[in-house]
């Protein structure tokens, strides 16, 4: 009777040393959570390292371990965590986020072939990221910002107008809209878009991109509707609208004294 025991109780003595372990895993984790909050990222760095070290297939502390490492600009640790973290769940988007981001920053001097390959691998990642999670709208301004960068605007402006609709305040994605519709030079096209995000919540930027474009088609009623509603939002940028306006615009010279 012991002897058909023995088997069962191994089981249960390596289960309950497996689950005490992950459970060990998780307290460090989240102090390194709370290490990292608090700007202390050595101490995060170290907790993970022992999150890791008790479940080596802790993705969470992989990829926060590599988060870290990104922002510290030591990009070639953050890869070998990210690619870690993939390896025991592809489908972290978090990690293929991060992947993106480093191929994306790491631009160096003018448009090389190099650059380019990077961009390329950028858009990779942040597509594998879209495919897994439509709802987050800072992978759709990346993509927006890596065809801009890419000069390939047309192919931007899915992904900007798509990034507004998930957060029509979100104001980086605007700068890619209206950076795409400006060098195609699509400005009627560009106020038309800007009217339906200015529909949903008045964003400053949107009315200065609008601004612009009414500029461009030598339109100075439309530009000074744009300014009047920018004074009430954002002084600053209504400031410099107007002096785009005055510009391109100018008051008709004063008659001559007799």
């Amino acid at each position: 009777m012991l002897k058909r025991l023995l088997p069962v109780l191994a089981c249960l003595i390596f289960f309950n040393a497996a689950h005490a372990q992950r459970k060990n895993a998780r307290v460090f984790y989240e102090a390194g959570i709370s290490f990292k909050q608090n700007n202390n990222f050595l101490e995060a760095l170290n907790s993970f390292a022992k999150a890791i070290a008790l479940d080596k297939k802790f993705d969470s502390a992989l990829v926060e371990t590599a988060n870290i490492y990104s922002a510290a600009g030591r990009f070639d640790s953050a890869m070998v965590y990210y690619n870690k973290t993939l390896a025991v769940n592809p489908r972290s988007t978090a990690a293929l986020i991060g992947m993106g981001k480093i191929y994306r920053d790491a631009q160096k001097g003018t448009d090389t072939a190099v650059n380019r390959m990077r961009l390329d691998s950028a858009i990779f990642y942040f597509n594998a990221a879209e495919a897994l999670d439509k709802t987050n709208k800072e992978t759709y301004y990346a993509l927006a910002w890596i065809y801009n960068a890419k000069k390939e605007h047309a192919k931007a402006l899915p992904y900007a107008i798509r990034s507004l609709e998930i957060d029509n305040k979100y104001k980086p994605a605007y700068g890619e809209l209206g950076y795409a519709y400006r060098s195609l030079k699509m400005y009627a096209e560009c106020i038309e878009q800007l009217k339906k995000n200015l529909a949903v919540s008045v964003v400053d930027v949107a009315l200065l991109y609008s601004g612009y474009c009414y500029i461009e088609l030598n339109n100075k009623e439309g530009a000074m509707q744009q300014y009047e509603g920018l004074l009430k939002v954002n002084e600053k940028m209504a400031a410099s609208l107007k002096k785009q306006i005055d510009a391109r615009f100018p008051s008709p010279a004063a008659p001559a004294g007799n």
